[in-house]
């Protein structure tokens, strides 16, 4: 089904000019997407624009603030980019099954991470923070992705790595190396895009929730976060004021 649309998407392979490319093209898209978050005054005057949910806007904060926590004490940030191939069913049908998907690769992971995952400390474990993305057109249309696919609905997650691993290698070369393991025997992921955070993580966490932001996408619907058995990562609003994690 994957032949039924198209994507100028990124992938783990080894194709330097693509990657460069979306590279800079992602960049520009996080760049545009946070220019306003400078200040207070700024992400006020966003909000106000795009009538952000003030809720929303603090459990963003959260987990931003999360973000920027684990990686002072020594965790890597990864922005990962799931893209889909078309599946069936209405849209929440639809963003189900990408969330199921998020959980076989995250699954996958944390084995690979961790010896015995079931009984580790969270500050063992890695942590995934997925939100449902629509596309942003622009004027210059060649200048995003063409995702014709579930109506260009697709996820973004920060993947946040503990330092001690059993990896072996950066997390980024890890998938680029299990590429088909992590994509599945059914193909619904129709490629990866890993790739490491190294600064402008407000920027980064704000242009993952920026559809959930805008109320394109509501926040229950549209949010993943895990270890799911973690309370620290609760999928609730009455978590409106994330606290770092033990």
């Amino acid at each position: 089904m994957s032949g039924l649309c198209r994507g100028n998407w990124s992938t783990t392979s080894n194709s330097s000019q693509s990657n460069q490319s979306n590279s800079s093209q992602y960049q520009s898209e996080i760049d545009q997407t946070g220019q306003s978050i400078k200040s207070n005054q700024g992400v006020d005057e966003y909000d106000r624009i795009f009538r952000v949910d003030p809720t929303n806007r603090q459990l963003v904060n959260g987990y931003t603030q999360v973000v920027i926590d684990r990686v002072d004490s020594g965790w890597s940030c990864h922005l990962m980019t799931f893209p889909f191939a078309q599946l069936p069913g209405p849209r929440g049908a639809v963003i189900q099954a990408m969330k199921d998907e998020l959980q076989r690769v995250y699954s996958t992971l944390v084995t690979r991470i961790h010896r015995k995952p079931r009984t580790a400390s969270p500050d063992e474990l890695p942590i995934l923070i997925g939100a449902a993305d629509l596309p942003v057109y622009k004027r210059d249309r060649d200048s995003s992705p063409l995702v014709r696919c579930n109506d260009g609905l697709h996820f973004h997650a920060p993947l946040l790595v503990p330092p001690a691993t059993r990896l072996g290698i950066p997390v980024e070369e890890h998938f680029r190396a299990n590429e088909a393991m992590y994509l599945g025997k059914r193909r619904l992921i129709q490629k990866l895009d890993v790739r490491p955070v190294t600064d402008s993580y407000e920027r980064v966490v704000d242009y993952v929730f920026k559809t959930i932001l805008r109320g394109r996408v509501l926040y229950d619907e549209g949010i993943l976060l895990l270890p799911r058995a973690r309370k620290e990562l609760a999928s609730t609003r009455s978590a409106c004021s994330m606290r770092p994690i033990d």
